[in-house]
């Protein structure tokens, strides 16, 4: 069985967006399945065009603290991610802006997360998996990414 993923984030790749692609190559290597991956940023056309085809904007935490007037404390945002208080689960096995990547950091984004369907907004980075939002503004647990993909 064929999938294919959409990965739709920022460039270049923040930790969030990052870590979403390397464990989606990841898990479909040792799932030993076919994945065609497809790698977007939020201001891509095509990317564009499918939010829109479901009645959604496209941004980032910031985008959407600004829409939903959230007052955000960014530079905590910005200390968790120069310095990550805790290593996600599989740490040894990402590279790159990923090890910058702690569950603090998706915690500190969460208010965004929280407000964003209810201004209309898919967050980065967003997970599609055979044309269905499988998650936006976080990144996915290694559980919910094997169960979408298999």
């Amino acid at each position: 069985m064929s999938k294919e993923v959409w990965i739709i984030g920022v460039d270049p790749p923040c930790p969030r967006c990052s870590l979403a692609k390397q464990r989606v190559e990841r898990l479909a290597a040792e799932l030993g399945l076919a994945v065609t991956l497809r790698d977007f940023t939020y201001g891509d056309p095509e990317a564009r065009a499918f939010a829109e085809a479901i009645g959604k904007e496209l941004g980032t935490a910031k985008h959407v603290a600004e829409k939903a007037g959230i007052d955000m404390d960014w530079e905590r945002v910005s200390a968790v991610v120069k310095n990550p208080p805790s290593q996600p689960p599989d740490w040894g096995r990402v590279e790159g802006p990923a090890k910058r990547w702690s569950p603090e950091m998706d915690e500190a984004l969460r208010p965004c997360q929280d407000k964003a369907d209810s201004v209309g907004m898919l967050m980065t980075p967003i997970l599609i998996v055979d044309g269905k939002v499988k998650q936006h503004g976080a990144v996915p647990s290694l559980e919910q990414l094997r169960s979408w993909l298999s």
